[in-house]
């Protein structure tokens, strides 16, 4: 069957005479391969060459044969092009994505497990049809026996074979990627020259519906692919929220963010999406990754590699990444149990964190990775962090961050910074760029600065928005105000609760409305505060709060409702959605103050400048 389709390709050969140039390719009849709205599918056949790696890795940095040292090459040099999707044929695996996270294996293809993989191989190359009119196939007679040829061209898209020897497919392969015409990668912006600390907003995927209509409490479209979302960051333009986004692996290495696992050869494995373009960064902005050490602190070891973080901070093109580090803290939770970490236990996560930062700058270099490596630091006490330095400036790392701030005092944190800055001096080198990972301490605002930190991430301000009950919304006057809870009774957790109250469904979804439309008529100055207020305690007491946590919430709103301070902002959230800015439900409101608050943040800090 395969000489016999092959022979039938070859009559293509006569359809087009531009095949000239690629003489080894079946040509794509009247053109339709050059079609601006089609994507390319390159398929390459595994390698028996692996990277030797213990972990999972994307198939891309897994497989170390010359087809895809070809793609890694071209990537060295140039960004993923838009219009290109590739998957690899893996004889164990059938069809995967490139980035589809694998381990090392060994298992050939041969003509019987080709058999074997024909049938779901040809669906997996079916479904993707859809997306692609173009398959691109580099890979030898084997690989090609598992699929059915004929039944992947009936549905319309073209075929092409890289034919020939080993040199040859690579030329093909070669110039295929250079045809897209992608961006020369460039080195990221220098920032080491900004006079003032930069400020970075961790993400937790905090994308918003742009369309979310407040009246009718609806989403755009009731699926969220379909609808115009847009990030905080994004949201507030053309006013600056923050100098870029701070992205954790482990917190998007799960069921949802840019880097979600995904299943075999869907469409999202085939390519990366460029982490500045996900979050429709500035070019003065940065995508700084890091590893989330926090969310795997309870574990042993960090839950992924060295070779993986890089790996994933170069596919996804982010501008600077964290190396592995793990946090030496007093206490963990293990078998759901708090447990206090021997001093050996924390000293040991301390040398592993900076074992982890040797590989790590080590590897970027033998990746030739295009990412500003930050080296992070992790301590017991003070003196831990600080004798550490030379360490890191040996290893070559220009830029450094301290991790594991989080839980400690002021009083510490600044006893670390010091020391740490301290030892820049001593050892007389140009000074590193030091980041503070995790944390903002407004009592320690001019003592940073004071010390010469660079930059600092830290989600405070946004979260505050729906993390805390009195003090939800930073004013234009500098004031912390509490947001007005109207939980949805759509949600179920919250309809458990209201039950509680005896009142059946229906009454309670009516005092719902009540509050929500007299908050709106309070804002148009239709009906006074006492009658609004008296709307919001009628939905609010079904909660069943204690009755001196209930009079405090009381008192709280009626001074947001005094002041107004929605009314007094001119960014884009309390211009555009007015009052509710103020109405603690749902994340269409709650992201969006959060952005207004960041916003305040950025704002103080940038004007002291």
């Amino acid at each position: 069957m395969l000489s016999e389709y092959f022979y039938d390709a070859h009559k293509f050969q006569t359809a087009r005479a531009q095949c000239d140039a690629f003489p080894y390719l079946h040509p794509c009849p009247n053109n339709a391969c050059s079609s601006p709205l089609m994507r390319s599918l390159v398929v390459l056949g595994c390698s028996a060459t692996k990277i030797d790696a213990k972990d999972s890795l994307p198939a891309l940095s897994l497989y170390d044969g010359p087809s895809f040292r070809v793609i890694r090459a071209f990537l060295r040099e140039f960004k993923w092009p838009d219009k290109l999707s590739v998957a690899v044929l893996s004889a164990k695996h059938g069809l995967i994505g490139a980035l589809n996270h694998i381990t090392t294996y060994e298992q050939r293809m041969t003509p019987n497990r080709a058999a074997i993989l024909q049938a779901p191989v040809t669906k997996a190359l079916e479904r993707l049809t859809d997306d692609h009119r173009n398959i691109r196939c580099v890979m030898g007679k084997d690989y090609l026996e598992s699929i059915d040829l004929p039944a992947v061209s009936d549905t319309g898209v073209h075929l092409e074979f890289a034919e020939g020897p080993i040199g040859q497919k690579l030329n093909y392969l070669h110039d295929t990627l250079r045809s897209f015409g992608s961006t020369t990668r460039t080195a990221p912006r220098d920032f080491r020259r900004l006079k003032r600390p930069l400020y970075f907003l961790p993400d937790w995927d905090d994308f918003v519906d742009a369309d979310y209509d407040f009246n009718s409490d609806m989403f755009s479209s009731s699926a969220r692919n379909t609808r115009n979302e847009k990030h905080s960051i994004a949201l507030m333009r053309p006013a600056r929220i923050s100098d870029g986004v701070l992205v954790s692996l482990a917190q998007h290495l799960g069921s949802k963010g840019l880097l979600r696992r995904v299943g075999k050869a869907e469409s999202r494995s085939l390519a990366p999406r460029s982490v500045r373009k996900h979050f429709n960064l500035h070019i003065d902005q940065w995508a700084f990754g890091d590893c989330g050490a926090f969310s795997y602190a309870n574990e042993e070891t960090p839950t992924f590699s060295v070779r993986q973080a890089v790996a994933l901070y170069n596919l996804y093109d982010f501008d600077l990444g964290a190396s592995v580090d793990h946090i030496p803290l007093r206490e963990i939770a293990r078998d759901g149990k708090k447990v206090e970490l021997s001093d050996r236990e924390r000293a040991s996560r301390v040398q592993l964190t900076r074992d982890n930062a040797d590989k790590f700058i080590r590897m970027h270099r033998e990746m030739r990775a295009r990412f500003l490596p930050v080296g992070v630091i992790q301590g017991v006490n003070a003196r831990d962090y600080s004798n550490q330095v030379g360490e890191y400036l040996e290893m070559g790392y220009k830029h450094l961050a301290l991790g594991g701030l989080v839980p400690r005092d002021d009083r510490d944190i600044e006893a670390i910074v010091s020391g740490v800055t301290n030892e820049f001096t001593r050892f007389g080198r140009s000074r590193p760029w030091l980041h503070l990972l995790g944390i903002y301490r407004p009592s320690l605002r001019d003592k940073f600065r004071h010390l010469g930190v660079n930059s600092f991430d830290s989600a405070t301000y946004f979260r505050k928005a729906w993390l805390r009950s009195d003090q939800n919304y930073f004013g234009p006057d500098g004031k912390w105000y509490a947001a007005i809870r109207v939980p949805p009774t759509r949600d179920g957790r919250t309809m458990i609760r209201l039950r509680e109250s005896g009142l059946a469904d229906k009454h309670i979804r009516q005092l719902e409305t009540r509050a929500l439309h007299a908050l709106h008529d309070f804002d148009k100055g239709r009906i006074t505060i006492e009658v609004c207020l008296r709307a919001i305690h009628n939905y609010d007491k079904l909660l069943v709060r204690a009755d001196t946590e209930h009079r405090d919430l009381v008192d709280a709103y009626r001074a947001t409702l005094e002041a107004k301070p929605w009314k007094l902002c001119r960014c884009n959230v309390c211009l555009e959605i007015g009052i509710n800015t103020l109405i603690f439900r749902g994340l269409n409101r709650n992201k969006r103050r959060g952005a207004h608050n960041t916003l305040c943040l950025y704002k103080n800090l940038t004007d002291d400048h």
